[in-house]
């Protein structure tokens, strides 16, 4: 009897010190783990979401300099400008005027708000200027900036104005005139445009913080050279720019250093053609913030999942003993002769009893494998449910033509074209009526609906041209390839522009393939964002989270269907606007079919 009662005892210890070993453990160290993994995950992405702010900050601070480097050009390329600087019969004062008519109309700068002053100081001694943007070189050389060491000798540099209380930054431009008899050039004088550095510099509010959620520090020089020009800060940025050169700064990498300084996270930056350096500061309470708020969501998590593997484990250890004891005892009443036992175990050991139990699990797992199939069978009706309730694509025809007869009881008849070329263009995208190939006519249509909206929406500044030297209606190709890329090229090319862009499609046949060329006139690329997109419509691997994905399936297409041979190519050139060619080969009716 003494026996019995230890072996049956020693079932449920055993099974309840096992059970957590295995499972308590285990959970702990991948819980550990986890936990480290989140860490370091929260600190990449704070990391990430830091590089990402620097990367687009000196983006754009770029774009803005190159933006007025630009503006600068066209002012000395101006050639009324340098026929007035050298006029000997004006009045010095319309010269002035004149030439900061000319000044105002030539910066291309969308926004000006960084500007703070243009001026033209002219060298030519016999010809003397005065306006509101021209004056003299010599009145030049009385102002405070003239006085700098780089002023004249770079095509930058900066210096604080209004007693040293607003820095600036200035970019210069030599005004120069060609002598196209003796093939040399002389100077007229000098562009100079003055940036103020607290716009410029001055970090954007994101979505979510009327702040900005970082702080920059703007100053020339290295090591203990430096001297700060311009910082968001209110207080310590010298500090910290002296600890930053002292303790964090390293040797390979001087002003493009990254490390930790008191409670900030700091990265350096360098605008080298400037002669400027930056130093962004990202305050740590948000990495702890996001430390501390996995720490309370993993705790207490990590403590219910602890009390609930245990309070499972003592239940499974107690039920199983339990039932082991149980049919035992069973076992020893029917061979003392009891006949109610209706199911007998032979044998004596446990191996018996795990076959009963055996049984027993085979009848609910039977009963286990009914209830999930019944289980499939709801949901199988309830996914035929929800198909039933699918939208007919006839609903949103028959809602466009009930607003198109609405707009033409209010005489608005651009609203009842819209709704015509939309309805069209709907049709056309589902592809009911429609096989693979169609005809480069019915595209070309599905295009210049697609161009009727665009052209509502933007006004006398979009202008299309075609030019189909094909025989549209019999040349074949695959449907719905054009409306991503003259999307793209109005998205990315056109819609940004303040002048007039223009957009032309063309088709036209050479050496038994077929060409179609769509080019704009907007803002192009430069080389290397060319190979990137060139690069990435190319890959055949897919690609989440990156922009061209329209473009880049076209050319997939193109080439699964025809082979590498065909498919994009880009050109374009920074402000000379941008040309996809689509080469597909020659299909005329009835080679469609054969494809």
């Amino acid at each position: 009897m003494k026996g019995k009662g230890i072996h049956s005892r020693s079932i449920f210890v055993q099974l309840l010190v096992f059970s957590l070993l295995a499972s308590l453990v285990p959970t702990l160290l991948i819980s550990i783990f986890l936990f480290y993994k989140l860490d370091r995950t929260a600190q990449a992405e704070v990391q990430d979401y830091h590089d990402q702010i620097t990367s687009q900050y000196m983006k754009n601070i770029e774009e803005k300099l190159q933006q007025y480097r630009k503006s600068l050009e066209v002012i000395a390329n101006n050639t009324v400008i340098l026929s007035t600087l050298t006029d000997e019969t004006l009045n010095p004062y319309d010269k002035g005027e004149l030439v900061s008519k000319e000044v105002n109309n030539s910066l291309l700068l969308e926004k000006q708000s960084e500007v703070r002053n243009c001026m033209i100081y002219s060298s030519v001694q016999d010809c003397k200027i005065y306006g509101r943007r021209a004056s003299m070189m010599q009145q030049a050389s009385r102002e405070v900036w003239y006085l700098q060491e780089r002023a004249m000798k770079d095509d930058c540099f900066s210096y604080f104005a209004l007693k040293d209380s607003e820095p600036i930054l200035s970019l210069v431009k030599d005004i120069e005139e060609l002598d196209t008899e003796h093939l040399s050039r002389s100077q007229l004088g000098i562009i100079k445009l003055d940036v103020a550095m607290k716009r410029l510099f001055v970090p954007a509010a994101t979505d979510s913080e009327e702040n900005a959620t970082y702080d920059v520090i703007v100053y020339k020089n290295e090591g203990e050279d430096a001297k700060i020009l311009y910082q968001t800060l209110k207080e310590n940025g010298s500090e910290i720019l002296k600890k930053y050169w002292s303790d964090t700064a390293k040797e390979e990498t001087g002003a493009n250093s990254e490390g930790l300084i008191d409670t900030y996270t700091v990265a350096g930056q360098t605008l080298e053609d400037y002669g400027l350096n930056l130093l962004f500061l990202f305050d740590n309470q948000d990495s702890l913030e996001k430390r501390a708020e996995i720490i309370e969501t993993i705790l207490p998590l990590l403590l219910l999942l602890m009390i609930a593997v245990t309070g499972v484990i003592y239940w499974y250890s107690e039920d199983f003993s339990s039932r082991v004891e149980l049919l035992v005892k069973k076992f020893r009443r029917a061979e003392t002769g009891d006949l109610s036992v209706s199911e007998k175990i032979s044998g004596t050991d446990e191996i018996a009893v795990l076959d009963q139990q055996f049984n027993r699990m085979l009848g609910k797992l039977d009963q286990l494998i009914k209830t999930s199939y019944v289980q499939k069978l709801e949901n199988k009706e309830a996914q035929l449910k929800n198909l039933q309730l699918q939208i007919n694509p006839h609903f949103l025809y028959n809602t466009l033509e009930t607003i198109s007869s609405i707009a033409a009881v209010k005489q608005v008849f651009v609203v009842c074209d819209i709704c015509g070329k939309l309805g069209e263009i709907f049709r056309y995208s589902l592809g009911k009526d429609y096989g693979e190939l169609v005809p480069l006519e019915q595209e070309m249509t599905h295009i210049k609906n697609y161009m009727f909206i665009q052209k509502i929406r933007y006004g006398d500044r979009l202008q299309v041209f075609y030019n189909i030297d094909v025989d549209a209606a019999h040349v074949y190709i695959p449907r719905f390839i054009l409306q991503p890329i003259v999307e793209n090229a109005i998205s990315h090319g056109l819609s940004n522009l303040t002048s007039v862009g223009t957009l032309e499609v063309s088709a036209f046949e050479k050496k038994d393939r077929l060409y179609i060329e769509i080019e704009d006139d907007g803002e192009g690329m430069v080389r290397e964002k060319v190979a990137e997109i060139t690069r990435f419509i190319n890959t055949a691997k897919p690609v989440e989270g990156k922009k061209n994905i329209g473009i880049r399936n076209v050319n997939q297409r193109i080439k699964l269907a025809y082979g590498e041979a065909y498919g994009i190519t880009i050109r374009s050139a920074p402000y000379q606007g941008s040309r996809f060619t689509i080469q597909l080969p020659i299909m005329r009716k009835g080679e469609e079919d054969e494809t």
